[in-house]
C-alpha cells in the first residue's frame, strides 16, 4: 500500500504590527541565506519605566555605537551591503531617521523602506534574477 502526502502551504498570519513585519521578512531574507542584523535598539527604551533608567540606557547604546535614527536592519548579501527602515501603517521617518538614511544613501548604501512583506519578497526576487543572491538556502545543498 502506498501512502501520498498531501502538501499543505501554511497560511501566513496578517501583519498586524512593523515588528512583525520586520520579523517576517528577517524569516524570509535567511531563508536565502542573507545575514541580518537587528539595529533597533531604541526600541528598547520603551520597556524601561523608569525615567532615569531610560536616560541611562541610551546613554549607554549610542556609547556603544547606536546612532540615533539608524535604520532597522543591515542586509550583508553577496559583499553588498543594503539598509531596510521598516513602517507600518501610516508611520513616518523620523526627522533622525531621514538625516541617517540621506547620510548613507550619499555614501553609496542602498536604503529602503519596507511598509509589506511583499516589498521584501519583490526586492528578493530582484537580486536573485540580478544573479546577486542565490534562489533559496536549500537548494545550495
Amino acid at each position: 500500500m502506498v501512502y501520498k502526502r498531501q502538501l499543505t502551504l501554511k497560511k501566513e498570519k496578517p501583519i498586524t504590527s512593523e515588528h512583525q513585519l520586520q520579523k517576517a521578512c528577517v524569516s524570509l531574507l535567511r531563508a536565502h541565506n542573507m545575514l541580518c542584523f537587528s539595529t533597533d535598539v531604541f526600541n528598547g527604551i520603551g520597556f524601561i519605566k523608569d525615567i532615569p533608567h531610560k536616560a541611562i540606557y541610551k546613554q549607554h547604546i549610542i556609547a556603544c555605537g547606536a546612532e540615533p535614527g539608524q535604520p532597522d536592519l543591515i542586509i550583508l548579501h553577496n559583499k553588498e551591503v543594503t539598509f531596510v527602515e521598516f513602517k507600518f501603517g501610516k508611520g513616518k521617518k523620523s526627522e533622525n531617521q531621514i538625516a541617517c538614511c540621506n547620510k548613507l544613501e550619499k555614501m553609496g548604501y542602498e536604503v529602503l523602506e519596507w511598509r509589506e512583506l511583499e516589498q521584501c519578497r519583490e526586492w528578493i526576487v530582484s537580486k536573485v534574477k540580478e544573479g546577486s543572491i542565490n534562489k533559496l538556502s536549500h537548494e545550495m545543498e
